[in-house]
């Protein structure tokens, strides 16, 4: 983060103006303080639903992945006073702008990534955990994920697996939570290994990836999906063994990183795009190779 962030005399509206929010604006903050000193006898939480929600979304949507100091410590107050303030039901309750389990979860969210300035594992998984219990499909999910990877918690696959599972049955539609128990049952994480059942969720996830609700999933998932597909036919692991289909995958995978390349993602958080061209390359030189000497293998 900038240097400014560390500036405790910055105002949160110098802080909004350095980082050019576009709508948001000081008048904005302006307009904001006269309606909440007009709010005589409204209650806290309908303050904060009416006036805070909306300019906290605004923040986030205008600042970018990382927002300023300022800014941060109020979309932070903002979730926090949405969890203290608001009432779970009631007759007189309206449409909410954002419910308490919707906010325990982005905050899980934003100290999970960082995107406040402060990455923090324990108090994300304190927030999902607290989501997940209230019911909140999304926030059981990235629960898993802390206990999968051991973030916030300990490693515990089989916490992992039971929050997958939860969040596969409330919407089997989702890939997400299908992929992440395929992935379990693959490697044997937290349940018996099954390859047989892991590829046909592959396969099947693959199949329901053209929908357009799940392209954005597909386009941050296909590297990792198209491998283990490779990977289970080039090695007849949960699949009859087809180094003609293996060395499809891995084709598909060579066009990913060379397009990753020419965007300039050499290399990524996850992996070094050139190092795993270079493996892929390898792969289907001697996937070629043996289809060469055995015509055979393509009909396996």
């Amino acid at each position: 983060m900038d240097d400014f962030d560390d500036d405790e005399n910055m105002s949160f509206e110098e802080s909004l103006s350095h980082d050019e929010m576009g709508p948001v604006t000081v008048e904005t903050l302006q307009n904001i303080e006269q309606q909440i000193n007009e709010q005589n006898g409204v209650p806290v939480w309908a303050v904060v639903q009416n006036l805070f929600v909306p300019t906290a979304h605004r923040i986030m949507q205008d600042a970018g992945s990382v927002v300023g100091g300022r800014a941060a410590s109020f979309v932070r107050s903002t979730l926090e006073e949405v969890i203290r303030t608001t009432p779970d039901s009631g007759d007189d309750l309206p449409d909410l702008s954002l419910s308490v389990t919707g906010a325990m979860t982005l905050l899980g969210s934003y100290y999970y990534d960082g995107v406040l300035g402060e990455q923090d594992y324990a108090k994300a998984f304190e927030y999902y955990k607290a989501a997940a219990e209230r019911g909140g499909i999304r926030a059981t999910l990235n629960l898993g994920y802390c206990y999968q990877y051991a973030h916030g918690t300990g490693r515990d696959d089989g916490k992992a697996c039971t929050c997958y599972n939860v969040a596969y049955l409330a919407d089997p539609t989702n890939p997400e939570a299908r992929y992440k128990m395929a992935d379990m049952f693959f490697n044997g994480y937290g349940v018996p290994r099954n390859e047989t059942v892991a590829v046909q969720a592959y396969l099947e996830i693959l199949d329901q990836v053209t929908d357009d609700d799940n392209q954005q999933w597909f386009a941050e998932n296909e590297e990792s999906l198209y491998r283990r597909l490779a990977l289970a036919y080039r090695d007849g692991r949960g699949v009859k063994r087809s180094p003609l289909k293996a060395l499809e995958y891995y084709e598909k995978l060579e066009i990913i990183h060379y397009r990753d390349l020419a965007h300039g993602r050499r290399d990524t958080p996850y992996y070094s795009t050139a190092q795993h061209l270079d493996s892929v390359q390898k792969e289907i030189a001697k996937l070629r190779a043996e289809l060469d000497s055995d015509p055979t293998a393509a009909s396996m």
